[in-house]
């Protein structure tokens, strides 16, 4: 096959704005094969959200998983559908049993002693300084766990990005070869929390259900290490990116000073700007999307930022409506395979923005710096004080 469309997913002008090529590649060429990435670009909000629900047709990438059917490697996004609702239903049930108003107070507590930390700096990093230390610790607030290093998670979340991306035909054997080095490092951080007596929460209740519902031993420690890292990488990403957006429009922060906008406000900042760019599939049976066949083994690349913006499912896509709704944003996954720390990922945000109104305006002091990946959008630097 050969590419019908010149598309360059890290070129400059991808980089700086990629929606008016996704919105030229929704009218235009909406399924095609790109050669570069040697897979199908899906574009269109109807097909990327009916690809992400339909799990039997299509799996994430088997190159990621060396042997799918072996506990070893499985966990709750790579269990075939029917034998991971126990263990689902076992995630998201620990969360919405925790104390969510207290969890709140506690998220609040973390984010103003981190602001406390650059509040009187003529310039920080907003990513390495903010937006780490607050995926970090939040995230280990939310599941009841010790708090990391979190420049490991900030090297996990940026060694996966680019992981992903060699998955999706982007080769970067030293990437590949620094996020395996982190991940190794993170099971022995995982072991920990499991045999801690300090582990309360979230993981407690997991630990505890799982050896109830007789869920393996690696199949638990690969789930809750999916767990933190997809809870890390929503805040960390989402934090970046809703910090330059207030930069660019302090105006929509104003409007979220209404307690009545910032559930939907929370919900439009994701589906405008979310961390996640694209995610990938494998088809695994032949199938038919828009005239374009699939064959089996054929990649998928999922572009959630280009269906976020479709405008037959999002009027004034362009826009940020913080009064948005409906609002089925794709920014946390649908299906099967959602994001589960959605919930903690909305909590964590929503406090985020709480604290920015209570604080100086945030101006930029520097020029960002895009991390170069096709799969996530983030930033790897953002310039910044609350400094006037």
């Amino acid at each position: 096959m050969t590419s019908v469309v010149d598309f360059d997913p890290l070129g400059p002008a991808m980089m700086e704005d990629p929606y008016p090529v996704y919105a030229e590649l929704q009218r235009k060429h909406p399924v095609f094969w790109q050669e570069q990435v040697r897979a199908w670009i899906i574009t269109r909000y109807d097909d990327c959200r009916d690809i992400l629900m339909d799990g039997e047709s299509y799996v994430r990438d088997p190159r990621r998983i060396s042997e799918p059917s072996k506990d070893a490697s499985a966990s709750v996004q790579t269990l075939a559908a029917e034998n991971q609702t126990e263990l689902r239903r076992l995630l998201i049930g620990s969360m919405h049993a925790q104390d969510l108003p207290q969890l709140g107070r506690n998220v609040r507590a973390r984010i103003d002693e981190v602001f406390a930390r650059v509040m009187s700096r003529p310039s920080f990093d907003w990513i390495t300084e903010v937006a780490a230390p607050l995926a970090g610790g939040i995230t280990a607030e939310l599941l009841g766990v010790s708090e990391p290093d979190p420049r490991v998670f900030q090297a996990v979340a940026e060694g996966m990005a680019l992981k992903f991306d060699e998955d999706l035909g982007e080769e970067n054997s030293e990437a590949a070869s620094k996020v395996q080095a982190a991940i190794d490092g993170f099971a022995v951080i995982i072991d920990e929390w499991l045999a801690s007596d300090e582990t309360h929460g979230t993981i407690l209740t997991i630990k505890n259900k799982a050896l109830e519902l007789g869920v393996p031993l690696p199949v638990l420690k690969n789930s809750i290490g999916l767990l933190y890292s997809g809870s890390f990488t929503t805040i960390f990403g989402s934090s970046g990116n809703i910090g330059h957006t207030f930069i660019e429009r302090p105006d929509v922060l104003e409007q979220l000073r209404d307690p009545g906008l910032l559930t939907t406000g929370v919900d439009e900042l994701v589906r405008y700007h979310g961390p996640t760019w694209a995610t990938g599939r494998v088809a695994m049976r032949p199938k038919e999307i828009r005239g374009m066949e699939i064959r089996p083994g054929d990649p998928l690349f999922v572009v959630v930022a280009a269906a976020n913006r479709d405008p037959d499912q999002f009027p004034r896509p362009q826009e940020i409506v913080v009064d948005r709704t409906p609002n089925k944003h794709l920014g946390f996954g649908w299906g099967p395979r959602a994001c589960i720390g959605s919930l903690f990922g909305h909590l964590a945000l929503g406090e985020l923005v709480h604290a920015l109104h209570d604080a100086p305006p945030l101006r930029l002091t520097g020029a960002p710096v895009r991390l170069p990946t096709i799969t996530v959008r983030s930033f790897g630097s953002l310039p910044v004080t609350f400094q006037s």
